[in-house]
């Protein structure tokens, strides 16, 4: 919990450090939150107190309806973290000091750097098996839905209709800095949430029950040929398995601990078809 919570953090300082002093769109349900408090000053009138930023609080409203998504995309465990992680997130984003004027003096330099602290921040909260709500959720969602689709890249695509709106009330300066950030921070997400990259596994190994135990231990499938090893001059079993990066751990600890001799071999394969089951659940 304390990893993700870290996630929820940087995320937060990202918003209030990078995005909130440029006058920027953070996208994702935070750029929806932040729409509708626009809506509310300049439509409604509505007049908030100064030293708070209700971006924060819109946003822990309109998560409400997602926990229960998340309970029935991920489970239990998923929820519990998410509801704290959301919790906290929004008390940070309303509550977490920021500069009266842009850290960095670049602007381009300053979405970058901001879309990876926040992607880094989403990518640590995933990884810890919770998440900071918004797109988050939905991304996990239609990940477990669809395996072509990645957390990151949903939150893009959700991202790039906030910013038409963005484009059309602003101009395209604003709409054009808030999707570099945003796209830095989809790039990170998706190369820090482990068990959104899959790798490819080739164990060689003369115990013949190396395959059968990682099915049991993994829940993976396993493709086992014989080979023949021209140095040894022994017969040896090939085993192939296809993890994601998290599964990966728990992979080299059964080989390790059933034949530490094995030769083991970890590719990374730019696409995977067929039945493979995309988890995304950490225990």
């Amino acid at each position: 919990m304390a990893q993700a919570l870290a996630g929820v953090f940087l995320f937060a300082a990202a918003y209030r450090w990078f995005i909130y002093p440029a006058g920027l769109y953070s996208g994702g349900f935070t750029g929806i939150a932040q729409l509708i408090d626009l809506f509310l000053r300049e439509v409604m009138g509505v007049r908030f107190p100064p030293e708070i930023d209700v971006v924060g609080v819109i946003f822990w409203c309109i998560n409400i309806p997602l926990f229960a998504l998340g309970y029935t995309a991920i489970g239990k465990k998923f929820l519990i973290r998410t509801v704290v992680s959301v919790c906290v997130q929004s008390a940070l984003m309303a509550l977490l000091p920021a500069p009266s004027r842009m850290l960095l003096d670049d602007m381009l330099l300053n979405c970058i750097i901001g879309g990876v602290l926040s992607g880094l921040g989403v990518g640590i909260t995933l990884r810890a098996g919770g998440s900071g709500g918004g797109t988050d959720i939905v991304g996990i969602y239609g990940a477990k839905k669809n395996p072509d689709f990645t957390v990151g890249k949903i939150a893009v695509m959700i991202n790039c209709c906030i910013y038409l709106v963005a484009a059309i009330r602003f101009d395209l300066n604003i709409a054009a800095y808030s999707m570099v950030f945003s796209i830095a921070s989809g790039m990170m997400v998706d190369r820090v949430h482990d068990q959104n990259i899959k790798v490819a596994a080739f164990i060689v190994t003369q115990n013949e029950q190396l395959g059968q135990t990682v099915n049991q231990m993994i829940r993976r499938g396993v493709t086992t040929w014989s080979g023949w090893g021209e140095y040894s001059r022994q017969k040896e079993q090939i085993h192939m398995v296809v993890v994601n990066k998290y599964e990966l751990q728990q992979l080299r600890k059964v080989v390790r601990e059933t034949d530490p001799s094995a030769f083991v071999q970890i590719l990374s394969p730019n696409m995977i078809w067929g039945n493979f089951e995309k988890r995304l659940e950490v225990n």
